[in-house]
């Protein structure tokens, strides 16, 4: 609307709200849907394990940042109930999201939630892979 007026929403029936929120408003008016946006839940943290990745170094040679990368639940971990895996965008796996850092990222990945990487940096530390990582609810 060009004069920046609200336009009346209709709340008096069970849909006014749902049709708003769905651009289906009177005027055209449409309610902003929460969280919309991505929100980052781990601004920084280093994929672990890559020592144990063969091929490591040609893997992360390929990563750059800003490069999506896959979380995918790992329910059959016999060392951590809520392991979750960190793959490449082509799938090949560089590790996993650390302990101290998975339960709460689990549950919600078990709940139904989105949840994507996104490389941050990578280095060679004496022949080892150095991954960082920002982990974000993408829902």
């Amino acid at each position: 609307m060009a004069d920046n007026t609200l336009a009346p929403l209709d709340l008096g029936t069970a849909g006014g709200l749902l049709a708003a929120m769905h651009g289906n408003g009177p005027a055209g008016v449409e309610v902003p849907k929460p969280y919309a946006q991505r929100i980052c839940l781990l601004p920084d943290v280093r994929v672990a394990g890559t020592s144990h990745i063969d091929g490591i170094g040609e893997l992360a040679s390929q990563l750059h940042e800003g490069d999506g990368l896959r979380l995918e639940r790992d329910t059959k971990n016999r060392f951590d109930h809520w392991a979750i895996r960190v793959l490449d965008a082509r799938g090949r796996r560089l590790g996993f999201l650390p302990a101290d850092n998975n339960e709460i990222i689990a549950r919600l990945m078990d709940g139904g939630k989105r949840i994507v990487g996104e490389v941050l940096s990578v280095e060679d530390v004496s022949g080892w892979a150095r991954i960082g990582m920002a982990v974000w609810l993408d829902d």
